[in-house]
């Protein structure tokens, strides 16, 4: 049953996500730190699970208390804007079609606890999206979806509900790589101009649209080595370099990339990271001074230096994490692994990273997003 919410209330519930926002991004994109937002001690996280979402609140000695769970269909990502948590339904059939899903929950700023809003079909033969983000003015929601290789943007109307789809890109493509036989997007994220950033794990491509009135066009394109499958990628907070992680080759690679023009430059470095694997993760800390990666076997630590090369920090072995998430403090790494989240915290000095602890249990996390 839904219940309304008053106006007073709400736009409290508003300003305290946009802040979330700012701060839920920082661990990936990058821009939120060049804003200078105040750092504010995070409250709340939201795990995505096989099954549901999980509501944790954080103590100040960093334990996480949950607080609610909340069925759902395999919440493969998730972003917070204007009171609202947004999810990416990683399902492949959604009202009896061939299609993912989105929805929508409302934060109670208070609690950090969830009510449901709606649920919102992706296109026809769009199945398993991977990731999602909100524009930077709140009026739109753009999903990477792996099943049939396309992107979809929906519009969020006035009261936070998800509207329909707006617009649709199909991509076209594929590598030489046994898992590159078509085009998979695999990540999206908004450059601090509002441009659309994509990495395609199958076809080997980096892409720079311009979102406009529900609408994704191509601003550029930037092929990557063939058979490296991009998976995951981050800005720094300047937005002057993109680092791009690659899941089938093992390797991070360097940018430069041109916030002005939206352009994405040549690649100045690609390092060996570990084992090849289907997925990579990458974090950046908010003071653009230190990457972390994880290609599944481990999270390796990365010095950037000031023309954006990357040299080696000392790692942590035997931690199997599929996502990572750096606190908008940047005094710890969060680790998505197989059964559990993990934090290492960071030498404030050097960002290394100390011994991992379980923070929370729970059977295959697959996405995270903090308030």
């Amino acid at each position: 049953m839904k219940h309304p919410i008053g106006m007073d209330r709400r736009r409290f519930v508003q300003m305290v996500g946009t802040t979330a926002l700012l701060r839920a991004v920082g661990g990936r994109f990058g821009w939120a730190a060049s804003l200078g937002a105040p750092t504010r001690t995070a409250r709340f996280a939201y795990l995505g699970g096989e099954h549901g979402i999980h509501v944790y609140s954080i103590a100040a000695d960093e334990r996480f208390i949950i607080q609610q769970t909340m069925a759902c269909a395999h919440p493969v990502a998730m972003a917070i804007n204007g009171g609202n948590l947004y999810v990416a339904n990683g399902v492949s059939e959604f009202g009896s079609l061939p299609r993912g899903s989105v929805e929508a929950y409302a934060i109670d700023g208070a609690t950090g606890r969830l009510e449901f809003k709606n649920r919102a079909p992706l296109s026809l033969s769009g199945t398993s999206p991977r990731d999602l983000a909100v524009a930077r003015d709140g009026r739109s929601v753009v999903v990477a979806i792996q099943g049939g290789g396309a992107y979809n943007v929906l519009s969020v109307l006035q009261d936070g509900r998800l509207g329909r789809v707006s617009g649709i890109l199909k991509e076209t493509g594929s590598g030489p790589h046994a898992l590159q036989t078509c085009a998979h997007p695999a990540v999206v994220l908004f450059d601090r101009e509002g441009r659309v950033l994509t990495a395609d794990q199958g076809s080997d491509k980096l892409s720079v649209f311009s979102l406009s009135n529900g609408e994704l066009t191509v601003a550029g394109r930037c092929e990557v080595t063939a058979g490296s499958g991009p998976s995951s990628m981050v800005l720094n907070p300047n937005s002057k370099r993109l680092y791009v992680a690659h899941a089938l080759n093992g390797s991070v690679s360097s940018f430069g990339y041109d916030a002005t023009l939206g352009r994405i430059l040549d690649r100045t470095q690609t390092v060996r990271a570990s084992v090849a694997g289907e997925w990579a993760a990458l974090a950046m800390h908010p003071s653009g001074e230190t990457l972390y990666s994880s290609h599944g076997d481990g999270v390796q630590a990365w010095k950037i230096a000031a023309n954006g090369s990357l040299a080696t920090l000392p790692g942590v072995e035997g931690v199997q994490a599929n996502t990572l998430h750096v606190m908008a403090d940047g005094k710890s790494l969060l680790a998505l692994g197989s059964d559990a989240v993990l934090r290492m915290k960071i030498d404030s000095a050097a960002r290394v990273l100390a011994a991992p602890v379980q923070v929370a249990a729970l059977s295959k996390p697959v996405s995270i997003a903090i308030l």
